[in-house]
């Protein structure tokens, strides 16, 4: 007797079978919703990242004459180049996980050498990040880079030479070497065309960056916001262009 209750209280293998298939269910229901949310605050994140920049920008500029910092330059005395980056690594409180974006685990910042990470010091500018800034139109002439590059073009760009703050991009996920320039992955720039020409689209130009975060990926802008955006939908055409702090530089 005590036997057949023994049975009777067990579980059958169709019964495991069937709540095994059920869990499995549920969990395969759940995964995408899990990793949705995930992707979603790793947005977030690159979003807070790029305000930061964008803040350290608006704090750097006052101490250097309303001049923005450059995007490279070649240090004379110390005969290294240096990328934008150590201009703002004191305005963003030292934190070299600022430059990146969680979603990018291959160009990272904050993996470089503490003692070259944020650094005026040889080697600083081979390191990638997982954010560029942008110098898309890197040439001399109509269209005016957000950052210049004093040495090469000596375009240098003064906070007065800004014409619409909330329609300029100056920084972004990713960057724009495909190939030619593996070294310079820290900035978002045009080379296929003319620099200054109209028509600048990263999704046609085939730049990862730009489709980080489902086809899209994140910009922070003159005015300090940040916002997702479409690279698709990004103006570069005669009438407006975000990419240059003239506002219609073509």
């Amino acid at each position: 007797m005590n036997l057949q209750k023994r049975r009777a209280e067990g579980f059958t293998l169709i019964e495991l079978l069937v709540v095994i298939s059920i869990i499995a269910l549920l969990a395969s229901m759940l995964l995408p919703a899990l990793s949705q949310a995930k992707a979603k605050a790793q947005s977030i994140r690159c979003i807070n990242n790029l305000k930061q920049l964008a803040l350290g920008v608006h704090l750097y500029v006052p101490d250097f004459n309303e001049v923005w910092p450059p995007m490279q330059e070649f240090l004379a005395r110390e005969r290294i180049e240096s990328s934008w980056r150590p201009y703002l690594f004191n305005y963003v409180g030292k934190n070299a996980q600022v430059f990146d974006c969680p979603v990018e685990k291959k160009d990272v910042y904050a993996k470089g050498t503490n003692t070259i990470v944020g650094q005026f010091k040889r080697g600083e500018i081979s390191l990638p990040s997982g954010i560029g800034a942008v110098n898309v139109h890197w040439q001399p002439g109509g269209a005016q880079p957000p950052f210049g590059r004093p040495g090469y073009e000596n375009n240098l760009c003064k906070a007065s030479a800004i014409e619409s703050p909330s329609h300029l991009l100056i920084f972004g996920d990713g960057h724009s070497d495909w190939g030619g320039w593996p070294d310079d992955r820290w900035w978002i720039w045009k080379e296929r065309g003319g620099a200054n020409s109209a028509g600048f689209n990263r999704f046609l130009q085939l730049d990862p960056g730009a489709m980080r975060h489902s086809k899209r990926s994140n910009y922070a802008l003159a005015d300090g916001s940040a916002r997702n955006f479409d690279p698709n939908r990004i103006p570069c055409d005669p009438n407006q262009c975000w990419w240059s702090a003239k506002h219609d530089p073509h």
